[in-house]
């Protein structure tokens, strides 16, 4: 691990690095100001019959981790990524409901689209953005801006952001806020010096990314919003398909895939099901594939990277995430491209048709 890290050639490389700084930027900032609006979110959760969760892409999948905190202490809760809400689920949404939206520009399409239709419907809502001055933002019934720097285009900064802010909402409404946010420090300097160490070691992890079959992410219970985030990441990252399920549903038929060209990345960071994910591990292995594990050591897995000591159990979403941003770089780096340069998609989706013609590779 030794040795310096290489030149920041990327801007996402550098939004990577830049990890720790931003957490430290959304912690001072919730600590500050933004407690107030969370405390003001809080109490419209907790006066209404039931939550709803919503997002496009990685603002959705940053929620799933939030949706199994409310869930575990009795709260009816569902996670409806936005665009299903606007066309077909709107009835989930009603005077009773709280929506939590959550957009880290504001202005995603399917979101300033739904914000009407919720007024109609009578719903609390609550918006999660980083832009303070955006559609959302001004729009929603009480706004929680996270105080995140901004990426260059994939969320990487942002997303894990948001998954520091949801915790801190967690905490707010549970009275644990001051320990929140003292074990959010603690885990920005964990991790200032364990993502260095993992943007070094990459290099390490190109013989388990040498085959055209499809990288497996899977996961299960908080862990599924980071299989979801991963598989996304591959795609906007490295342009690499990439397959995300539970481990669950894996084992139910599509098990059926495992030869020596198998790859998969099993997230074992769940207490309650830690040993059915290093059992599936074992298995997969002695099918012929190649397993790596992100998690706090198991017996009988081999780790993707060391498992970061010290970091807070609710904040091990941001720690599990990580690993894959810098694989998904590595893999991009295998491909010749540049890592996270987009062909196709805008930086913000305005529109629910149709793409800009972008030039360059």
């Amino acid at each position: 691990m030794a040795g310096k890290i290489e030149p920041l050639n990327t801007p996402l490389l550098e939004n990577i690095l830049n990890q720790p700084a931003a957490l430290r930027a959304v912690n001072s900032h919730q600590r500050g100001v933004g407690s107030q609006t969370l405390a003001k979110a809080a109490s419209l959760m907790e006066s209404s019959k039931r939550v709803v969760l919503s997002g496009m892409g990685a603002s959705f999948f940053a929620t799933i981790p939030f949706s199994y905190r409310l869930s575990a202490r009795g709260l009816p809760v569902a996670t409806v990524e936005t665009s299903e809400l606007l066309y077909f689920l709107e009835s989930q949404a009603d005077s009773q409901t709280a929506v939590v939206l959550v957009s880290r520009s504001g202005e995603s399409v399917e979101v300033t689209k739904l914000l009407p239709r919720l007024r109609e419907r009578g719903a609390k809502i609550i918006g999660v953005v980083n832009v303070p001055d955006s559609t959302l933002a001004r729009q929603a019934d009480q706004t929680i801006s996270m105080g995140s720097p901004p990426d260059e285009l994939v969320a990487i900064q942002t997303f894990i952001a948001t998954l520091a802010t949801f915790a801190l909402l967690d905490a707010t409404i549970t009275g644990e806020a001051n320990a929140a946010h003292i074990e959010l420090e603690r885990t920005a300097d964990v991790l200032s010096g364990w993502i260095p160490d993992g943007v070094r070691s990459r290099d390490s992890w190109s013989d388990f990314l040498s085959t055209d079959a499809p990288l497996y992410l899977l996961g299960r219970g908080p862990a599924s919003g980071s299989v979801a985030e991963g598989v996304l990441l591959m795609h906007e990252t490295a342009k690499s398909p990439t397959v995300g399920m539970t481990t669950a549903q894996f084992r139910h038929g599509p098990v059926e895939v495992v030869d020596e060209r198998f790859r998969a990345i099993i997230f074992g960071t769940q207490v309650a099901t830690e040993t059915l994910e290093a059992a599936l591990a074992d298995d997969l292995v002695s099918m012929g594939g190649q397993i790596r594990w992100i998690g706090p050591p198991a017996p009988g897995t081999t780790p993707l990277c060391p498992w970061p000591a010290g970091i807070p159990m609710r904040f091990a979403p941001i720690a599990e995430i990580i690993p894959i941003q810098i694989l998904a770089y590595k893999k991009a780096e295998l491909a010749g491209i540049r890592p996270g340069h987009f062909r196709w998609a805008p930086t913000i989706t305005t529109t629910e048709a149709g793409f800009p013609i972008r030039t360059g590779s």
